[in-house]
């Protein structure tokens, strides 16, 4: 972390200059960001940035032994369970917190992980007018060592495949309501990706098609997932297909990842970045100082039903038949390492293309906060919210 240089810049911003880039980057995308952006960047060293990529690139590659997928085989429900699974994750993101180590240096400590894509282009977009309207020229927003046609490059070939783009859609359940309806605005400006309504996708024979709404039928070879399950679960949407479906598509991202790769891979890493976590129907002994835990349901997003400050009543009122869907994990102290007061963060998005070897650190996704929850939601305060980092 460089908080020298977060201070210097914090000196640069003003209300005028912070509504200038509000308005500048909303103009972009042709609608008004539904959540906070933050009024900085975070600036981060290269030497650190090779520790977060390290510590992602070891962890994700721990949640494809085959030891782990066997126990995985859990997550998966018959109607939920998608044909022709790939042999690992094409996108993933592990979340950390950046702590402090006893010797006082920065450290990356895990939070949470998932095998489904984020904010590919909003990210991108934010970290790049940041980088332009302060004239942050020594610094690039992408890991990996990649420039922008080499990012493009790799969103190209991983979100395409072998297909033309007319071919290929970004799917989710009513983008136009989605609050990362930014990202796929960003993603079809930078690579001319469409995105469709699930509920407007039907079955035709083995394939899948969208009508769209100036008539035209699309025959979705290839489909950029975006739609998460359990949504569309609490939502009681009607699908016309079923997940399990016999389908002739191609999976961007493929869904079963979305549960394989989650908190419920949590207990199995064995990595110096990675905090104690446990099943709750594994636990003999509700702990005696739940103070030092944090309390997550295995699937939620944005941090719904998370409990940072667990009591014994609390997991007194979860059901045994329900124990192995919740974890409890120790909790990190996030270091105060931005110059805002207990400014914390977590960052990171991976992809790994079929042809690889090793997942390729891409893009980082950054919360700043004051709170004990660090999704983008739970942070509406000045000087906090959805940010990206800038490495110099």
């Amino acid at each position: 972390m460089r908080p020298d240089l977060q201070r210097e810049f914090i000196d640069r911003v003003t209300p005028d200059s912070y509504e200038a880039f509000k308005r500048d980057i909303n103009a972009s995308l042709g609608m008004e960001i539904p959540f906070r952006v933050c009024e900085m960047p975070i600036i981060v060293s290269h030497a650190f940035r090779k520790d977060l990529e390290k510590a992602a690139i070891e962890i994700m590659q721990q949640c494809v032994k085959p030891s782990y997928l066997q126990r995985s085989d859990n997550t998966l429900t018959p109607e939920a369970t998608v044909r022709n699974q790939n042999d690992r994750p094409l996108f993933s993101v592990v979340d950390f917190a950046v702590c402090k180590d006893s010797d006082a240096e920065w450290v990356p400590k895990l939070i949470e992980l998932q095998g489904f894509p984020s904010l590919l282009g909003y990210q991108y977009l934010y970290a790049s007018r940041m980088r332009e309207t302060y004239g942050l020229l020594d610094t690039t927003p992408f890991m990996g060592g990649l420039d922008l046609d080499g990012y493009l490059a790799i969103l190209r070939e991983s979100i395409f495949g072998m297909h033309s783009p007319a071919d290929v859609a970004l799917m989710e359940v009513d983008p136009l309501k989605q609050k990362t309806r930014p990202d796929f605005i960003a993603l079809e400006q930078l690579i001319g990706l469409r995105t469709v309504n699930i509920r407007d996708v039907q079955k035709d024979g083995k394939g899948l098609v969208v009508r769209h709404a100036d008539g035209a039928v699309q025959r979705l070879r290839r489909i950029f997932n975006r739609a998460i399950v359990d949504e569309l679960d609490d939502m009681n949407v009607h699908l016309n297909f079923g997940w399990s479906d016999d389908l002739d598509v191609e999976w961007a991202g493929h869904p079963n990842w979305y549960f394989r790769i989650s908190k419920y891979a949590l207990p199995f890493i064995d990595h110096p970045a990675s905090p104690c976590t446990t099943f709750l129907n594994e636990i003999t002994e509700t702990p005696a100082d739940l103070h030092r835990y944090v309390l997550k349901p295995l699937y939620s997003f944005a941090g719904k039903g998370v409990n940072v400050a667990p009591t014994a009543a609390d997991i007194a009122t979860i059901p045994d038949a329900l124990r192995d869907s919740w974890v409890l994990q120790e909790k990190v102290e996030y270091a105060e390492c931005i110059a805002t007061p207990y400014g914390n963060n977590k960052v990171e998005m991976l992809i790994w293309p079929q042809d690889a070897e090793a997942p390729i650190p891409v893009m980082s996704l950054a919360r700043s906060g004051r709170g004990a929850l660090m999704g983008a939601r739970y942070n509406t305060d000045p000087w906090t919210g959805s940010t990206g980092c800038l490495f110099v």
